[in-house]
């Protein structure tokens, strides 16, 4: 069941992210170290206690997720525990954005036999795009793509954008596609755009600081630029969905190195040679 990979992707995990919430710091210490039992354990304890809680059934949405990746002959069972936990979570929270793109994402990329259902997809973009326009149309992209219709996947971005053009959800994502094409320039000048929007949730704009270091790392362009955003970025209060500090720090340590400051540089990165995160550790080992 390797839909369950984007799914899990989408919805909790990003390289550095760490939710601040301890019960769900535990859930995704567990599940990065592939100990799913005790994940599994932790997560029903915390629907148990707080039944009303939308927050712990959207995580025992994701627990069963990785479980049904993992499992053989419980797959089905452990899919249908957790398509019931995304839908439990946005019964309980309706206008909560991030629980319906996690049920969106179940039924849009799980095959039927598994609980995936296109009619209840489409209904749910419908309902994101009633709570905002601008993720309910990033939902339909996604939509789009996954039914490989690409060139209108392309024309709405290209609406949405002209609709929405200081919307930082859009402009993010935009980015994204010019960061992975390596147009760089114009990458850069969505980040800063986006880091300038507005957006649901207010999440974007902060990610967009983080990206705006990145891209000026792949780049080797707009050091200064890249190394202010990045100082602002470890000084707001970071969303679930984004790297953390440690990933932070690891790409101002190149923007130092890239601008001679290699005392600071190095300074930082012997601050990181304790982070228990190996895909960190492995790109600091291909940089040096």
């Amino acid at each position: 069941m390797k839909w369950i990979v984007l799914l899990l992707t989408a919805t909790f995990f990003l390289p550095g992210a760490f939710a601040v919430d301890s019960t769900k710091q535990i859930i995704q210490q567990h599940l990065s170290e592939k100990q799913l039992d005790d994940a599994e354990d932790v997560v029903e304890n915390w629907v148990k206690k707080e039944p009303e809680n939308a927050a712990a059934w959207h995580t025992r949405g994701i627990v069963m997720a990785q479980q049904a990746q993992d499992a053989f002959f419980s797959a089905l069972s452990y899919a249908g525990k957790s398509v019931d936990s995304f839908e439990k979570a946005v019964k309980l929270a309706p206008n909560n954005i991030k629980y319906r793109t996690a049920l969106m994402q179940f039924y849009l990329m799980a095959p039927s036999i598994a609980g995936g259902d296109d009619e209840k997809a489409l209904a749910e973009i419908e309902a994101i795009a009633e709570i905002d326009a601008v993720q309910g149309a990033l939902a339909k992209i996604g939509y789009l793509k996954k039914h490989e219709k690409d060139e209108q996947a392309e024309q709405l971005v290209e609406e949405t954008l002209a609709d929405y053009p200081d919307n930082a959800d859009i402009l993010v994502y935009v980015g994204f596609q010019e960061q992975r094409t390596k147009n760089y320039e114009k990458a850069f000048s969505l980040f800063e755009h986006a880091a300038r929007g507005e957006s649901a949730e207010g999440d974007a704009s902060v990610i967009a600081l983080y990206q705006i270091g990145k891209t000026a790392v792949l780049a080797k362009a707009q050091v200064d630029e890249g190394i202010h955003a990045l100082k602002q970025y470890l000084a707001a209060e970071l969303p679930d969905n984004s790297p953390g500090s440690e990933w932070a720090n690891f790409r101002l340590a190149q923007l130092f190195a890239l601008k001679g400051n290699d005392a600071e540089s190095e300074q930082l990165l012997a601050s990181l040679t304790e982070v228990d995160d190996k895909e960190l550790q492995k790109q600091i080992s291909d940089w040096n």
